[in-house]
Formats: C-alpha cells, sequence, structure tokens
C-alpha cells in the first residue's frame, strides 16, 4: 500500500514532482494524505514522526518511510517496470542522478526564492510567516525565507536564484542542441519529472521566457513537457497557468522588469562560455 503526504497547490514543487512521477508511471492505486501548508498541518507531531524535518512530501510504502523528493521519485520508478524514467545503462544512470542532484540543490532553490519573493511575500500576511518560521528546523531554508520576504528584491538570494537558472537552463541549451526530445536522449526520464514542476513556477509567475527567449531548444523542449498530462495535472484548476489574474501571475508580472535587469547584470558579469 502506498500512502502519500502532500501539499496540493500548483507551486508545491516537491509535491509535484511525486505527483508528476505517479502520473508518469501510471500508477493510480494510492492513498493521498494532504496537507495544508498554512494550516501548518508538516508540524504536526504525527508527521513529524514520519519526517522529523517537517518537509513534504513523505511516502509511506507497506509501513516503509521514504523522505526527500527526489528520492521518493526514483523508488516510485522502481515499485515498476513498465514506463522506465530512468536509462538502462548505468553510465546513463550515473548522467541522469548529476542532472537530478543539480535540481536538488540549485533549482528547487532558484525557485523558491523566485516563490517567495513574489507570490508569498505578496499574498501572505507577515504574521502568517512569522508563525510558520516559529517552527522551520532548517536554518539556510529560515533565512533565505526571511530575507526574500523582508528584504525583497534586493536579497542576494534572488541573485542567486537567478544565477542558477541562468546557468542550468544554458547546460540544458547546449545539451539539447543534437536535436534529442529529452535531457537524457529519446527517453522521457526522471530528468524531467524532477525538473518540470520547477519550472512551471517560472512560467505561473511570467518570468520563464526572460531565460528561455532565445534558447529555441529549451523553449521545444518545455512545450513538449507542457502538452503532457502529468504537467497539466499539476494545476489547481483548468487554465490556471494562462490566467492573468492568477495570484502568481499578478505577484510576477510586478518584478519581471527587476528580474529581467538582473539577468542582464549577472549576463555582464557571468558570461556563459
Amino acid at each position: 500500500m502506498l500512502e502519500l503526504y502532500y501539499l496540493e497547490e500548483a507551486d508545491s514543487i516537491c509535491s509535484n514532482r511525486v505527483l508528476m512521477t505517479l502520473n508518469e508511471k501510471k500508477i493510480t492505486d494510492w492513498i493521498p494524505k494532504k496537507l495544508v501548508l498554512l494550516n501548518r498541518d508538516q508540524f504536526s507531531p504525527a508527521y513529524l514522526k514520519l519526517n522529523p524535518k517537517a518537509q513534504v512530501p513523505t511516502l509511506v510504502h507497506d509501513g516503509n518511510v521514504i523522505r526527500e523528493s527526489s528520492i521518493i521519485c526514483d523508488y516510485i520508478d522502481d515499485l515498476k517496470t513498465d514506463y522506465p524514467l530512468k536509462p538502462s545503462d548505468l553510465a546513463d544512470r550515473s548522467l541522469l542522478r548529476e542532472w537530478i542532484k543539480d535540481s536538488d540543490e540549485s533549482g528547487y532553490q532558484a525557485t523558491a526564492s523566485l516563490n517567495f519573493v513574489t507570490k508569498f511575500r505578496l499574498e501572505i500576511p507577515i504574521e502568517k510567516m512569522d508563525q510558520r518560521w516559529k517552527s522551520v528546523t532548517d536554518i539556510e531554508r529560515l533565512h533565505r525565507q526571511q530575507s526574500c520576504v523582508y528584504d525583497g528584491m534586493d536579497s542576494p538570494y534572488v541573485l542567486r536564484a537567478i544565477g542558477a537558472w541562468e546557468r542550468i537552463f544554458e547546460k540544458m541549451e547546449k545539451t539539447l542542441t543534437d536535436g534529442r526530445p529529452w535531457i537524457m536522449g529519446d527517453q522521457f526520464t526522471l530528468v524531467e519529472t524532477t525538473c518540470a514542476p520547477f519550472i512551471k513556477v517560472l512560467e505561473m509567475l511570467r518570468l520563464l521566457d526572460l531565460w528561455i527567449d532565445g534558447r529555441p531548444n529549451v523553449k521545444n523542449w518545455w512545450e513538449r513537457i507542457s502538452g503532457r498530462e502529468s504537467l497539466k495535472a499539476l494545476e489547481e484548476y483548468p487554465g490556471q497557468g494562462r490566467d492573468e489574474n492568477a495570484p502568481h501571475a499578478k505577484a510576477g508580472l510586478i518584478v519581471v522588469d527587476k528580474v529581467k535587469e538582473l539577468i542582464n547584470t549577472y549576463r555582464q558579469s557571468f558570461p556563459m562560455v
């Protein structure tokens, strides 16, 4: 029996990695355990027994607890051989894990920072954020969130985020130059399911085009992913990603000019080779 403790919002990037992977594997026999972030469900004593870091998601399979979203996705892929999301070649698997590690270490923090400096900062009362921060167990996460909310676009985490996505998208552009449809080649893999939910938030914030305009290979890759039902299913309501009145769209458009300016500044300071 599979039980998934997760958040059901379009910007719940780690939960959405797992939901997208389950969808691609066509695994439907799992029990949903929905948590609500702003209700502080992740800090309940029962959940902390499963995940002492109070991080979401958590998978429970026949009593075994699996934590960390990319590890959960890898575990899910191994549950059944149908619709494999990892290449069979060992060297290719190592390369796949390198991409996912980069996504874990850089893509996650970059998207989280941009989400906090826009939608969270503008939509959620500071009193609720202060209450949430009292229970955060990760000091790096705490400092990043507080800096993005208190310092806004002047937060150093914003420039880090911009630099991270600049580097990742340039790496993708070069990788896709040979005409392959997916990062690992002809096979749609965990690279896509663990990265696409992050990029989805950039699109919802109306910031994605700042990076992929001028990168035709990445743009075509993203169009292919956008057509997959597994990504469409992550929206909270049909057409959310195209709704200009959605909270993410409104929050992102407020800062789009500043983000563009910072991208240009970053490119001048760190030109890609």
